[in-house]
């Protein structure tokens, strides 16, 4: 159990930091982030992260223990923690590890070591306690999990009504923000980090960018990325009928909440970004090749769902399909669908494509190139002349990360025919937001420890 906790504690980052507050994690023209600060951002947004809500858990278990242990005058002598430490190093070595790198590997002191330690003695003597349990009675992981859960339930209900700056203030517990941030920002991946610190500079860097160039944000912008985000939450069957207030209400927000984000209005200042750098007069020349990728990109979208057998030319076992056997069986199959009901019920039965089966096959919405949809699907239903059922249709896509190889029957279920030039033109600018985000911080020479220059 205790290489289990040197191990798996993520919590560890709850210990009283090596770190110092006024740190700087990156720079950029005209400004800085430091260390307090980034961990403010990340707590206050941290009740709609899943990080986040780990990063409580962790530090309330730790505060839990502590106060509780103190209000029985229990404590975890040196003795018994030296104890612990020379099981643990003793079970680390056997492992053919070192105590030294783990702890190093988690940025841990010795002395935070011995904190953590210390903390594990007294939830087992606090179990002890409240069960009646003999003090040199064994405490099971499952009874130091249900003790602290029944502890844990009340309080991060509580969270959920915490003032501004504070993720719990329920007395004698009580978590601000920064501490939140600074948990998080010890267990977050780099890469996590780094794109959290890239939203942070944008909310400082866009609003300067389009003051100097006089563009205003403008509510009707935010309203139309809102609106944006509703429209395809209902067209995607991934989210099973779900509407986009519902998705919002299971993560603990509003519509409103969104519109009060920084993240709405990173969102609205690249789309302003965007008419910059493709103002109307962008698209009166493009060339043909262009006109065919955007076309291809935001123009007509179909409804499409699919049935996949998985065949190739030759077998590598008796249960394999070739094409001719596949094709057979999606001949029959074809012959029991009358309706689009029908479509569903057998892609659920009978669909090799793990992705969609479980929504009787329906991709959704897809446009003729669609991020994510095996182009060889895409392109043979976009060959289709109208709405139904097609096929069986040969679909070989020999792309190394996902190869496919099958005979399909294709349902097209609806056909969007190519927006209006203004909703066209609003489309390819939104498809450019994730490159010139990146082009837009570097422009501004963002620097940050958490992706270090080449």
């Amino acid at each position: 159990m205790l290489v289990s906790v040197l191990l798996s504690l993520s919590c560890v980052a709850a210990l009283p930091q090596q770190d110092v507050a006024s740190q700087v994690l990156a720079t950029f023209d005209g400004g800085q982030i430091e260390a307090e600060r980034f961990d403010r951002h990340l707590g206050a947004d941290a009740r709609h992260q899943q990080s986040g809500a780990e990063a409580l858990v962790h530090i309330l278990r730790l505060q839990i223990v502590s106060i509780e242990a103190a209000n029985l005058g229990l404590v975890a002598t040196d003795k018994e923690i030296d104890e612990r430490i020379a099981i643990a190093t003793e079970q680390i070595e056997a492992a053919g590890m070192s105590l030294e790198n783990l702890l190093a590997g988690k940025e841990l002191e010795m002395s935070d070591l011995r904190k953590l330690i210390g903390s594990s003695i007294l939830h087992e003597q606090l179990v002890r306690h409240d069960l009646s349990l003999s003090i040199f009675a064994e405490v099971s992981s499952q009874q130091l999990e249900e003790w602290s859960n029944n502890k844990l339930n009340e309080l991060l209900e509580l969270s959920k009504q915490a003032p501004p700056g504070m993720a719990l203030d329920a007395p004698p517990f009580r978590v601000s923000e920064q501490e939140l941030g600074r948990v998080m920002r010890r267990t977050m991946s780099k890469e996590e980090l780094q794109d959290r610190l890239e939203q942070m500079v944008l909310t400082v860097a866009l609003p300067k960018w389009a003051a100097d160039n006089k563009m205003v944000l403008s509510d009707d912008i935010l309203n139309d990325e809102i609106e944006w985000r509703r429209k395809r939450v209902n067209e995607n069957p991934a989210y099973g009928g779900a509407t986009y207030e519902g998705l919002l209400e299971a993560k603990g927000m509003t519509v409103e909440s969104v519109r009060q984000s920084d993240e709405l209005r990173v969102a609205g200042y690249l789309r302003l970004l965007s008419e910059q750098v493709m103002p109307d007069s962008f698209f009166e020349n493009l060339s043909e090749e262009l006109t065919q990728r955007y076309d291809n990109e935001h123009g007509e979208t179909r409804n499409v769902g699919w049935i996949l057998l998985r065949a190739d030319d030759e077998k590598e076992s008796p249960l394999d399909l070739n094409f001719d056997e596949a094709k057979e069986e999606l001949l029959a199959l074809r012959d029991r669908i009358k309706t689009t009901e029908d479509f569903n019920d057998l892609a659920y039965d009978y669909s090799e494509d793990d992705r969609t089966r479980r929504r009787g096959g329906m991709l959704g919405w897809i446009h003729h190139y669609e991020k994510g949809v095996t182009t060889a699907l895409a392109k043979a239903a976009f060959s289709m002349e109208g709405t139904g059922i097609y096929g069986p249709i040969k679909i070989v896509d020999e792309n190394p990360f996902q190869p496919l190889s099958g005979m399909a029957l294709i349902l097209v279920k609806d056909i969007l025919p190519r927006p209006s030039e203004e909703e066209f033109q609003d489309a390819i600018r939104r498809g450019t937001h994730r490159d010139l985000r990146q082009s837009f911080l570097e422009g501004i020479t963002l620097k940050s420890v958490f992706k270090p220059s080449n």
